[in-house]
């Protein structure tokens, strides 16, 4: 870190506001200690003279390249295009209290990504309320910045990916299980986004163990668990509510026909795993959606599936770690290239049988199996470039021939600080 020590008499008083109007004493305290800004790779902050208060400036900007070499696909699929641009401003007030604003004006933007403020009353009890990640699938909730992939694999489509809601979570143990529950205004799949569309919320709830953390031994970077959702939600004729599955090249295979619209409960299963040891990551994760749905006066309930198996090595020998790897010779020293990571996936979706043909649209496919390859180098560990190949193959129905198999290829030029 690079301190630059300063008086920021505006900063203090500014910090001190977000508690309330009854700390004009503490805010003349404060103003007597030195404050240091700091620059470094997490990014830039300012920091208090009594460490009672911080702001953190972060940000992501990830460009892309899609094509799909060989394949007949819809105008305007092959693209250069930003793919995540992200500022997201961090603060901690007193210790305890925290807050979080984070916007993209990335594909599909601008939005906010996440806004919440959280108390932190003890290791085992945090309470957060605003809009983040619902605690259900395991690479949704894994940072971008870290994925294996340029994209994430079909789980992630059945899972919700961002909500408004309240959420207590916290850890136990030695801090070898995590846990996290909340109530959210519930959403479909990360693949299908939408807004808040009755009174109806949904529970969400997570345990992941790492049982063998700290032994030093072989399982000591194992970690599993289960995690899943419940609630009712109805659709209406503009926003129905409804799942949909895209393949990675973000083409979706599967959508429902005009008309339909979710009517009843929903819920989700999703056990997953995962595992650092030494170079090499692996991942695992299934899960099962049941949907009820309407269309006129008929009402069906259908259940979904997705899994896939994932597995990464660090080619150069530093450690696989959640986030992004640390390259021991960053690009720029002397003989110095970085650290380079290959990564291995196969995943699938299938698509439940009575979806067809009166409730699922007449092109949609029942099932969908795809393989990948992806190159990551890491001069730093900030900065990344990712090369991908994937080919997905899909089942038509009996009434409609399997669609045309999907090749992709896909580049990304990152840095998160």
């Amino acid at each position: 870190m690079i301190a630059v020590r300063a008086r920021l008499f505006v900063f203090t008083l500014a910090m001190v506001g977000l508690a309330g109007s009854g700390t004009v004493g503490m805010a003349q305290t404060s103003t007597e200690a030195d404050a240091e800004a700091q620059a470094g790779a997490e990014g830039f902050r300012v920091v208090s003279g009594d460490g009672a208060f911080v702001l953190r400036l972060r940000g992501d900007l990830y460009a892309d390249a899609r094509f799909f070499p060989g394949t007949t696909g819809p105008a305007g699929a092959e693209r250069f295009f930003l793919r995540r641009v992200r500022p997201r401003l961090q603060g901690r007030v007193y210790e305890r209290f925290a807050f979080s604003i984070r916007s993209d004006f990335g594909i599909g933007g601008p939005e906010i990504d996440d806004a919440f403020v959280e108390a932190r009353f003890a290791p085992a009890l945090q309470l957060r309320m605003g809009r983040f990640k619902v605690p259900v699938g395991l690479e949704t909730l894994s940072s971008t910045t870290g994925l294996m992939h340029v994209e994430r694999g079909f789980p992630a489509g059945l899972v919700p990916g961002r909500d408004v809601g309240v959420m207590l979570s916290g850890t136990a143990g030695a801090e070898r299980l995590r846990y996290a529950v909340g109530l959210f205004n519930g959403t479909p799949g990360a693949s299908e986004p939408g807004a808040d569309v009755d009174d109806a919320k949904e529970g969400a709830g997570r345990l992941f163990a790492t049982p063998f953390a700290g032994t030093g031994g072989v399982l000591d970077g194992l970690g599993v668990g289960v995690a899943g959702t419940v609630g009712a939600v109805t659709g209406t004729a503009t926003t129905p509510a409804l799942t949909g599955v895209s393949t990675t090249g973000r083409q979706s295979f599967f959508r429902y026909a005009d008309g339909v619209r979710a009517d009843g409960q929903r819920w989700r299963v999703a056990p997953q795993a995962r595992m650092y040891s030494g170079p090499v990551e692996l991942l695992a994760e299934y899960t099962v959606v049941s949907e009820t749905v309407r269309r006129g006066p008929a009402t069906e309930t259908l259940t979904h599936r997705a899994w896939q198996a994932s597995a990464a090595a660090v080619l150069t020998g530093e450690d696989a770690r959640e986030g992004a790897v640390a390259p021991r010779d960053p690009f720029g020293a002397e003989r110095a290239a970085g650290a380079i990571e290959l990564g291995a996936r196969v995943h699938g979706a299938t698509l439940d049988d009575e979806a067809f043909s009166r409730f699922a649209a007449p092109t949609a496919a029942s099932q969908a199996t795809a393989w990948g390859l992806t190159l990551s180098w890491y001069p730093n560990a900030l900065v990344r470039f990712m090369l991908g190949v994937e080919r997905t193959t899909f089942e038509g129905t009996e009434t409609s021939p399997d669609p045309e198999a999907e090749t992709l290829l896909l580049t990304r030029m990152q840095i998160a600080f």
